[in-house]
């Protein structure tokens, strides 16, 4: 790793967030309750234990230390040798998914393709790292211990190319949440594109979070009491098969910071 400039270790190391990220898996796991869930990026299985469905973890140098779930296996594996033998994976769709690997763009790209070619339109995908608190914990190569990457860039490159997609960012700790709904599995515009979303996310103007992105801008409250109940909500519109679209409406009950 390299060493941070002087002066700077301090700022760059910053944290924020209203919540661990885990709370909200947790949360999530609870209260959703899928039936299917896969995790990209397991380290210690720190969120992977909260699976008690039919679950995978995916990552090529697992370092497990907490007990997981009877019917969770781990895959010593990239996610995209993962996916190219995804055949004998899992049974059935994606309810839940959470995508921690590589904190590269298009890894994290990728990974969302495949699992929503693979989910449910009722599925909820949750990605970690898209809130850097310091220019520099967003470098692409590692020279802070708190380090995102530059995930951030999904989140506009979503918006930009899939605006049917729902976005809603929750303002955690460390690195805030992004939570994908609204999913279409038929939809190929992020493949189709693939190659042109890289060239854009390449250029210079891409290569530091705006400050837009620092002080999440537009990251939601995720005040435990009430995401239990959207995602009890999501789980009734997924069990009654109401139309997608309304899980929208349910995540938008939750505050943005500072309102």
């Amino acid at each position: 790793m390299s060493s941070v400039p002087d002066g700077a270790e301090h700022a760059s190391e910053r944290v924020a967030g209203s919540l661990p990220y885990l709370r909200v898996l947790e949360c999530l796991h609870r209260d959703l309750r899928p039936d299917c869930y896969l995790e990209i990026g397991v380290r210690n299985g720190g969120s992977l234990r909260f699976a008690q469905c039919e679950a995978i973890g995916v990552d090529p140098a697992p370092h497990l230390t907490f007990p997981l779930g009877a019917r969770t296996r781990v895959e010593v594996a990239t996610s995209d040798a993962f996916f190219a033998a995804w055949p004998d994976s899992l049974s059935r769709p994606i309810e839940l998914a959470f995508i921690d690997g590589m904190h590269l763009f298009e890894y994290a790209l990728r990974d969302f393709m495949h699992i929503e070619r693979r989910a449910s339109r009722y599925g909820v995908v949750v990605v970690d790292d898209i809130f850097p608190n310091h220019p520099l914990q967003a470098a692409r190569e590692r020279v802070t211990r708190v380090w995102t990457g530059d995930v951030w860039k999904l989140r506009d490159c979503l918006e930009r190319w899939r605006p049917d997609l729902t976005l809603t960012l929750l303002d955690t700790q460390p690195t805030g949440l992004m939570l994908i709904t609204g999913l279409d599995p038929d939809n190929a515009v992020l493949a189709t594109r693939y190659d042109d979303i890289l060239r854009h996310y390449a250029g210079e103007a891409w290569q530091r979070p705006p400050p837009a992105v620092t002080r999440r801008e537009g990251a939601r409250v995720p005040d435990p009491a009430l995401l239990s109940s959207v995602f009890r909500g999501l789980r009734a519109i997924r069990h009654s098969r109401s139309k997608p679209v309304e899980m929208a409406a349910l995540l938008g009950l939750l505050p943005e910071v500072g309102r």
